[in-house]
């Protein structure tokens, strides 16, 4: 048989044909016979031979490619079955999971602080935490925030029907103190408490969702939104007595230098982000002036284990009139509980809700290492004295956890603090990361609400 009618004959060709009919996608195997066939062509024609020998050559070689393709395509029918059958599954798995979240969708509103951090929450959410959460089944209205106290606005007013399931949170500590203090301020208080709040890290401070969730970066948060569940963590309230104003927390309040760096960092926002306590430290460090406070406590009783609250309607009483709060605080003076009084000098003073654990530091310290995100207790920190040796002792201390062993440290577990300024302290109160402002000599009184706040997301130890 010539060469011409072994090249007109079909076979090969029709074995290519079915081939590629049969399987769609072009296999690993097929892409190296080609690349075999054009280093074959050029080894060939570099020869020095005869044109008669040459063209036969070239038609032996083609052949030989074919049927080499042939057979490899027919071969190939199993080996591309057991490579690609993984992400055959794989894809089938996600399109199977997508069908039933589409069964069972999980509306959210979403509050992105676009100043948050470096500025990167959007892109943070946008390319890290979208994507996933719209694969989970969740429904999401993004809405960025434009100004100080937005997302306390949004909170307050937004329809629970269009978010059912929870409000997320994108940025830091600050945001989510927003959208409490929103929720906790409406007066359909009882569906409030019920609606869930959500935290993807991207600010400058997330101790939050670091602590009681154990999750310091975006992607991680993600996963646990979209695993679901939710975990209750303690309330508690910071009010400023004579004007009635009342503000919620969940990580801690603190007054003293801690209260002033914050005052001072808010100048350099903008320039720093997240570096900014950093230089207001240094600066207020060096212009250290003292602080004079009076603190009263109510320290926890060691045989009495705090319940938490079951009536909504008390809950809302003690919210909403300042007076109720005083009431009761005479009444559980009355009942045995005895409060305990501190005046003098104090270099900070620090109500923790949980210990504390920054993401942000270098050996993860804790502040208050027996606290509990839902103890149903508070946990006070006074640190004595003052001057520049005492404060620095004190913060080296704390970068390893010793800060509790200091003599001038004191640290107790309590149920409500009372705290006032005397003379030219600074009679700001910091709740989270911000800082409330108030005139003249104010009395702040922190009290807890055991159980009255929801996390998406579960616990580790859950």
């Amino acid at each position: 048989m010539s060469a011409r009618s072994l090249v007109r004959s079909p076979v090969s060709c029709s074995a290519v044909n079915e081939c590629f009919t049969y399987n769609s996608r072009r296999s690993r195997s097929f892409y190296q016979c080609s690349n075999t066939m054009k280093l074959q062509r050029p080894q060939v024609a570099q020869m020095l031979l005869p044109r008669k020998l040459r063209k036969s050559t070239r038609l032996q070689t083609s052949l030989f490619t074919q049927r080499r393709i042939s057979s490899n395509c027919c071969s190939d029918l199993s080996t591309t079955y057991t490579e690609e059958l993984p992400n055959y599954l794989a894809i089938n798995v996600l399109q199977d999971q997508s069908d039933a979240k589409q069964e069972n969708i999980r509306k959210v509103l979403v509050i992105l602080n676009p100043y948050s951090g470096f500025r990167s929450s959007r892109e943070v959410f946008y390319k890290k935490v979208q994507s996933t959460l719209k694969l989970s089944g969740f429904a999401m209205e993004v809405v960025e925030t434009a100004y100080a106290g937005h997302a306390k606005e949004l909170a307050s007013t937004v329809d629970f029907s269009t978010c059912p399931d929870g409000i997320i949170c994108v940025g830091g500590d600050g945001v989510v103190n927003e959208v409490l203090n929103g929720l906790l301020g409406r007066d359909d208080l009882n569906e409030a408490l019920q609606l869930p709040i959500g935290i993807v890290p991207a600010g400058s401070d997330n101790s939050l969702v670091w602590t009681v969730l154990g999750i310091r970066d975006p992607v991680s948060a993600a996963t646990a939104l979209a695993k679901g569940g939710f975990t209750p963590i303690d309330v508690f309230a910071v009010k400023w007595i004579q004007a009635g104003v009342t503000h919620f927390g969940l990580t801690a309040s603190y007054c003293g230098f801690v209260a002033d760096v914050i005052q001072l960092s808010e100048k350099f926002r903008l320039q720093l982000g997240p570096f900014r306590y950093v230089i207001a430290g240094l600066l207020k460090f060096l212009s250290l002036p003292q602080y004079r406070f009076e603190v009263d406590y109510m320290p926890l009783s060691p045989e009495r284990n705090p319940k938490p609250k079951s009536s909504n309607e008390n809950f809302h009483d003690q919210l909403s009139d300042g007076s109720k709060v005083k009431r009761s605080t005479q009444m559980d003076g009355n009942t045995g509980d005895n409060w305990v009084t501190r005046k003098g000098e104090f270099l900070g003073i620090l109500v923790c809700n949980h210990f504390c654990k920054p993401a942000q530091g270098l050996l993860s310290p804790v502040v208050a290492p027996k606290a509990q995100h839902d103890d149903g207790s508070l946990d006070l920190i006074l640190v004595h004295g003052s001057g520049r040796l005492r404060l620095f002792c004190f913060f080296v201390a704390y970068q390893f956890c010793w800060h509790l062993l200091l003599p001038f440290v004191e640290y107790v577990k309590v149920k409500e603090v009372k705290i006032r300024p005397v003379g030219s302290t600074h009679s700001g109160c910091g709740v989270d990361g911000e800082l409330l402002q108030a005139e003249g000599q104010p009395e702040w009184h922190c009290s807890l609400l055991p159980s009255q706040g929801r996390l998406l997301g579960r616990h580790p130890r859950t």
